[in-house]
């Protein structure tokens, strides 16, 4: 005799020992790794493969959230969720990421702990987290949360650090050397990272946060190429890693080099990768060299916003060429390809907008100093929710190659900074 068993809780059902959907409705709203559980495929078998990380998806945009609905298509259940609800599902992984991302804080305080960084801490104590302690299951929405709202939110505060007066007053001289710098610097490292293999998503994260601002813009570009949580969390650690060891080696140079401090500053801010990495390695010129260098370095800062936006249409092309790739099965219903839009990141223009009030001085400097410290706090957050999903095999896959590509394309980046120096000293 036949019989079917409901599973109305995942929205399933059983019928001849075989599970099933319920119906079509049902498993568009079912999670995604129950609907997987239902209809595998190559492809979704080969990712959890690679990556050992289940994808999270963003609590925000969940259909289940946004309607209410049950999978079992109740009408008592039609209703949205209660906000009072929905915080309280959010609580457990936000409250992981601040307490990680409080204790990274106070650790960047220590001596010698300056030079990595307070969003770099937060990353890797998030990897030690999960490779010592298992996250609770609770946790996921509000760590998904913390990956995607509250680093959006953090690059828009971001921008009360940036002064487009300091950028005008230094003069077109370094305002055209950090955008060669930045241009010379993504094109390297991408074409070194794709050369030895590396993704083309994690290669392009790399290429940023060598070029313009290290984890900072890899948050901020990492929507804008839909780069995956491990991609980004491996590119962060990458360049933590490379720019600490840039950070020494530039400190021991300094008496070697022949500069003035306020050449070195520039030279610092020019080529280094973090804000913090810069700080640190301009110190043993004094005040003059750590003013160079912040001007410099936050010169690079500002060309993020159209650097993101130019790799929104970068990213868009691709997705043409893959859906035109595709032989009509990713396209329209004529055949045609799909035209993919270029997405313009509402947080980018939130970052300008932000630092255009700060330029005014519309914002007091004791606000604008706090919602900076706020932006490092959030993005923080969300390094640490980064590193709670990173799993250190795909980090020992994937990173050692990347670590390879921003390791000779910052050799080569620091090269063209000395000679960037010597040029304006001959110029001016």
């Amino acid at each position: 005799m036949k019989t079917t068993i409901q599973v109305r809780a995942l929205g399933l059902k059983i019928k001849n020992g075989i599970l099933h959907p319920k119906d079509a409705e049902h498993e568009g709203s079912l999670p995604s790794e129950n609907r997987d559980a239902c209809k595998p495929s190559a492809q979704a078998s080969q990712e959890q493969s690679d990556s050992g990380i289940r994808p999270q998806a963003d609590p925000a945009d969940s259909t289940a959230g946004v309607t209410g609905r049950s999978p079992d298509g109740d009408a008592s259940a039609s209703s949205p969720r209660s906000p009072l609800k929905r915080m309280t599902e959010l609580l457990p992984g936000i409250g992981m990421t601040l307490i990680i991302a409080l204790v990274a804080k106070a650790l960047a305080q220590l001596p010698g702990a300056g030079m990595i960084g307070q969003l770099v801490l937060a990353l890797l104590l998030g990897i030690v987290w999960r490779a010592a302690l298992p996250v609770p299951a609770p946790a996921s929405a509000g760590l998904a949360f913390a990956n995607k709202k509250l680093l959006r939110w953090g690059i828009i505060l971001l921008g009360m650090r940036l002064s487009l007066a300091d950028v005008v007053q230094a003069g077109p001289a370094v305002f055209a050397a950090a955008a060669v710098n930045i241009v010379f610097a993504i094109a390297v490292v991408y074409a070194i990272a794709r050369r030895m293999k590396v993704g083309p998503e994690l290669a392009m994260l790399a290429a940023c946060g060598t070029g313009i601002c290290g984890a900072a813009a890899i948050a901020g570009v990492s929507p804008q190429i839909k780069a995956s949580d491990d991609d980004t969390a491996v590119g962060v650690t990458v360049i933590a890693l490379l720019g600490t060891l840039f950070t020494v080696a530039y400190t021991l140079a300094y008496p070697l080099l022949g500069f003035t401090p306020a050449e070195y500053g520039l030279f610092s801010g020019a080529t280094l990768h973090e804000i913090a990495h810069v700080v640190a390695a301009a110190a043993p010129g004094g005040s003059a060299s750590v003013d160079a260098a912040l001007v410099s370095k936050l010169t690079r800062v500002a060309l993020l916003a159209p650097v993101a936006l130019a790799l929104g249409v970068w990213a868009a092309r691709r997705e043409r060429r893959s859906s035109a790739g595709g032989a009509g099965a990713a396209g329209q219903p004529d055949g045609r390809p799909r035209r993919a839009g270029v997405p313009v990141p509402w947080f980018i223009g939130g970052f300008l907008l932000a630092a255009g009030l700060n330029t005014l001085g519309i914002v007091p400097a004791g606000a604008a100093e706090t919602a900076v410290q706020g932006a490092y706090l959030l993005i923080a957050m969300a390094m640490a929710g980064l590193g709670l999903n990173v799993n250190l095999a795909v980090f020992r896959r994937h990173g050692v190659r990347a670590a390879g590509a921003v390791l000779l394309g910052s050799v080569l980046l620091s090269a063209l900074g000395i000679a960037e120096v010597y040029i304006l000293r001959m110029v001016g």
